[in-house]
């Protein structure tokens, strides 16, 4: 079965693996759908599963006990989530909640570990991913400390950004303020107030509810 061979071709940690190695996971791969605001996993439970987001859009995130919020990342189509816990037998270290209907391709752990065993060029390539990540969360931690609002932002947006057919940086999805409030540690409030100017500059703009960010952001407001 090679349904999903292409798709695994496509993320990171799977990429280098010859056709036969990716005909095999293929193999072991299932295809699910999921309503928005589905919970794809809880932090502290058990990690059994790697997903691959084929389709869609999810956010991690870390909670206190009385809900408050912490947005890690957006992952969207060709991301990958769940592998940290696959691999060290600790509990999910964060939560994931679908954004909008979602498909994701999943792998089971025991196919996971046993596709590590037979290709060992896949840990290499997990150690390069998890580093990446680890350098977008250093840098998501100075900008919690050191920017300000208006800062963190304009970072965050760049960082959500994607470049469309005709060069223009697009949101891929619509975030609410208070979306985009949580990733940063700032109010809904705050967040509408930043968005209301620097949309009155001409620095961003919406078209299908989607933002657009027509010209570079200033670096400080």
């Amino acid at each position: 079965m090679t349904e999903f061979v292409e798709m695994l071709r496509q993320v990171p940690i799977f990429a280098k693996l010859d056709d036969q190695a990716l005909s095999d996971l293929s193999s072991r791969c299932r295809r699910m759908t999921f309503k928005k605001n589905a919970v794809l996993m809880t932090e502290g439970e058990p990690g059994e599963s790697l997903f691959m987001i084929e389709s869609g859009s999810a956010k991690v995130f870390v909670s206190d006990e009385d809900g408050h919020e912490l947005v890690l990342f957006v992952e969207t189509q060709g991301s990958h989530i769940g592998d940290i816990a696959l691999l060290d037998d600790e509990p999910r270290s964060a939560s994931v909640v679908t954004l909008e209907s979602t498909v994701v391709v999943s792998i089971s752990k025991p196919d996971f570990l046993r596709s590590v065993e037979a290709h060992p060029l896949i840990l290499f390539s997990i150690v390069r991913e998890l580093t990446r990540r680890l350098r977008r969360a250093t840098d998501d931690i100075r900008s919690l400390a050191l920017d300000n609002v208006y800062r963190r932002l304009a970072d965050k947006l760049m960082q959500l950004a994607e470049e469309n057919d005709d060069g223009v940086l697009v949101m891929p999805k619509p975030f609410s303020h208070q979306e985009l409030g949580s990733m940063i540690g700032a109010s809904r409030e705050m967040v509408g107030k930043i968005m209301k100017e620097l949309r009155k500059g001409g620095y961003i703009d919406v078209h299908n509810r989607r933002m657009h960010i027509v010209k570079k952001l200033p670096r400080d407001w």
